[in-house]
């Protein structure tokens, strides 16, 4: 089964684009054979990307359940148990599409899915760059989707 990383956001939104500067970082500096890199604007996009991969690691920004530039990760099961608060600065969260995708495709078509979200104070549409904060935190979130994909490798073997 195939891993997939997926950096959700906006280039023009300031913080809201961490996701795909991880993804950019993950592209150029390692070399992820077997791993695909995808970027969306948005968590409706992940209904159909989720589906068909042994390990789906999703990196967004996170508003309001941690500081600004602090990295979290944690297993999809979580957001539908409530044990953590929304992670998304978009319309529609991760937790929503991520439970249209089980509905849509079934329990079995979804693999393992993580959340890897950095932190933001908030979102600043038609800013272009990340904050110092969140920026520093790119390095960290880049180790912990590494991480992801190592634990998923072990228990591959």
């Amino acid at each position: 089964m195939r891993a997939r990383v997926i950096g959700i956001g906006g280039a023009a939104a300031g913080d809201d684009g961490v996701g795909l500067v991880v993804l950019d970082v993950l592209r150029e500096a390692r070399a992820l054979s077997g791993v695909e890199l995808i970027k969306v604007a948005e968590p409706t996009a992940l209904v159909d990307l989720v589906e068909g991969a042994g390990l789906v690691v999703l990196v967004d920004a996170v508003v309001g359940a941690c500081s600004a530039g602090d990295v979290m990760v944690l297993r999809a099961g979580a957001l539908e148990q409530g044990g953590a608060q929304p992670l998304s600065s978009h319309g529609v969260d991760v937790a929503a599409a991520l439970a249209l995708a089980r509905v849509m495709h079934g329990e079995t078509a979804l693999g393992d899915v993580w959340i890897v979200g950095v932190g933001v104070r908030r979102i600043e549409r038609g800013t272009v760059g990340l904050s110092p904060a969140v920026a520093s935190a790119v390095p960290r979130a880049v180790d912990a989707v590494l991480e992801c994909l190592a634990s998923y490798l072990i228990s591959m073997s």
